[in-house]
């Protein structure tokens, strides 16, 4: 059974540029068993110099200098399939490893809650890593898009913009093709033929999925969700920014972690509309801040939308380093007594695996803590301390036994 969809795509953003419609099409086949392979791009829309000099600008917030390397040689790579650690990404320590690190929450949840045969899969396949990579993929881009809409980006040969004094080539923007697509299955059959380019390494694929999560929100939208018109969606952290991963959460690119809507203001200015976690997040965020003498702003503490997300998955940022807390079992936020005594997983990006046990019904008390903070100063020992702080946020005060760890050995 075929079924047709457009490959053209509509316009981005009206106020911005206009881009005319083609009349090709592609043809998708409805196989489920639809095997992944190297395809070359074919069909789409070709950016225009207005487009690709908009979305550098709203990206990087300049188009006349280079972008950050790392986006431009950062795939989405597994561990060796079948092996200790084989459901994680490796994710250097740059720019891109907030994206990816929660691309890995939804590959965890798709891994352990989600696939066909209702069985968690810790070691699993090449092809459950690929399916896991590309449902993710899919499910991220969809619930930017408003369950409506998605426009992908993907490079071809051709180069649509010249190098100038105004635009500086990074041999991807200006190579871009648009593909618009407005059905789910379509959107996974598509990515998954062209899943390749967003795993080649080095190669653009962390760029190619942000550029996509952009122009699926909206140019206009995004800058309106980072509040400033001065800011652009990359910042100078060193891991990334904490928009791009609400971005991936969530399909906005808020800094404001609290739930709702808080207007914030005072008796000389009008009060402004901060923008929050609007629903309750499927994968979570938890968040622990270096201690300064600035107090943190209440917007900027996760609420329980992100602590209480619908799977026991979080993404951790600890002083600007990222991270993954999970469970295997999805009873742990539906049912409190599961949460008397309770596994966790800390995985970093980098290849370790830290085992914990949390009681929430033994306390450990703050001269306990800062006793081990005193007696242990080794690198894996502050982590574990930054990723304790991060457990408490969710579990106050709760007793934290690290029981083994395990490190990747590929």
């Amino acid at each position: 059974m075929m079924r047709e969809c457009r490959s053209n795509v509509s316009p981005l953003n009206a106020n911005m540029y206009t881009a005319h419609r083609r009349t090709d099409r592609v043809m998708y086949a409805r196989n489920q068993q639809y095997k992944y392979s190297k395809e070359p791009v074919t069909g789409g829309q070709p950016i225009t110099v207005e487009q690709a000099k908009a979305l550098r600008l709203t990206v990087f917030g300049a188009c006349d200098t280079p972008p950050r390397g790392e986006w431009l040689r950062t795939g989405f790579v597994f561990r060796d399939p079948e092996k200790e650690l084989s459901y994680g990404l490796r994710a250097r320590r740059n720019g891109t490893r907030g994206m990816q690190t929660a691309i890995q929450g939804y590959i965890l949840k798709n891994l352990l809650f989600t696939n066909t045969n209702n069985s968690c899969t810790m070691r699993p396949s090449k092809q459950q890593q690929l399916e896991a990579l590309c449902k993710s993929i899919t499910e991220i881009l969809w619930k930017i898009g408003e369950n409506e809409k998605v426009i992908v980006c993907l490079p071809q040969e051709k180069s649509y913009v010249p190098h100038s004094l105004n635009y500086f080539q990074d041999n991807v923007t200006e190579k871009l093709h648009l593909f618009e697509l407005t059905n789910i299955q379509d959107l996974e059959i598509f990515l998954k033929r062209y899943l390749h380019l967003f795993q080649d390494d080095p190669g653009p694929g962390s760029l190619l999925l942000l550029y996509s999560s952009v122009l699926t929100r909206g140019l206009s939208k995004i800058v309106s969700d980072l509040m400033d018109e001065k800011v652009y969606l990359i910042s100078s952290a060193e891991e990334g920014s904490i928009c791009i991963v609400t971005l991936m959460l969530t399909g906005r690119a808020t800094p404001n972690l609290h739930n709702g809507i808080v207007n914030i203001g005072d008796e000389q200015h009008y009060a402004i509309p901060h923008y929050g976690i609007l629903a309750r997040s499927e994968v979570g965020l938890l968040v622990h801040y270096e201690e300064t003498s600035t107090p943190v702003q209440v917007t900027q503490i996760p609420g329980s939308r992100l602590k209480t997300p619908s799977y026991p998955i979080w993404i951790t940022c600890a002083k600007g380093h990222y991270g993954i807390l999970f469970n295997t079992n999805r009873e742990l936020l539906r049912n409190h007594l599961a949460e008397r005594r309770f596994p966790l997983t800390h995985y970093s990006c980098s290849g370790s695996e830290n085992h914990a046990t949390v009681d929430t019904r033994s306390h450990q008390n703050e001269q306990t803590r800062m006793m081990k903070a005193t007696d242990d100063i080794n690198n894996t020992t502050s982590l574990l301390l930054l990723v304790e702080c991060l457990i408490h946020t969710k579990w106050e005060g709760a007793s934290v036994q690290w029981t083994g760890v395990t490190n990747a050995v590929n």
